[in-house]
């Protein structure tokens, strides 16, 4: 497998995702640990999370990254939109500033930075055309 196939794959993303680390004043961890705790609560990061993920898995499995069909780019990207809008939220939500130490430390803003280059990669894989071109041309041989 090419290391862009590798690193463009949704299950690669979903993993970052959820091993963002949060550093907070008393208390830090995995960025899933966070979502769990405020899912029974109804958290609008875990429920955004939640549904990004589920549309994620959703779209691999239903289309099986055939790269035929424009839909699962589209239900690709409105996941990411989803787990970017979670991750905001949680952070945009803190106002008593519990969890800014992750802009702060090194390893929890590491593993933001590697999402951020996961979500490129992603991005790149879903927005580009060549997959689309290069099914139709095998297709036609």
């Amino acid at each position: 497998m090419r290391p862009f196939k590798i690193l463009s794959h949704p299950f690669v993303l979903i993993m970052s995702f959820f091993m963002i680390l949060i550093s907070g004043q008393h208390v830090g961890g995995f960025y899933l640990m966070y979502i769990m705790l405020a899912l029974p609560h109804g958290g609008v990061h875990a429920v955004s999370a939640l549904l990004g993920t589920i549309l994620l898995f959703f779209a691999y499995y239903k289309f099986k990254r055939l790269k035929r069909y424009r839909i699962e780019n589209i239900l690709n990207l409105i996941a990411l939109s989803l787990l970017l809008i979670s991750i905001t939220y949680f952070f945009k939500n803190d106002k008593a500033g519990y969890n800014e130490q992750t802009f702060t430390q090194p390893i929890p803003l590491f593993s933001l930075i590697i999402f951020g280059v996961l979500v490129i990669f992603f991005l790149i894989d879903n927005l580009s055309d060549n997959r689309v071109l290069r099914r139709s041309s095998e297709r036609s041989e």
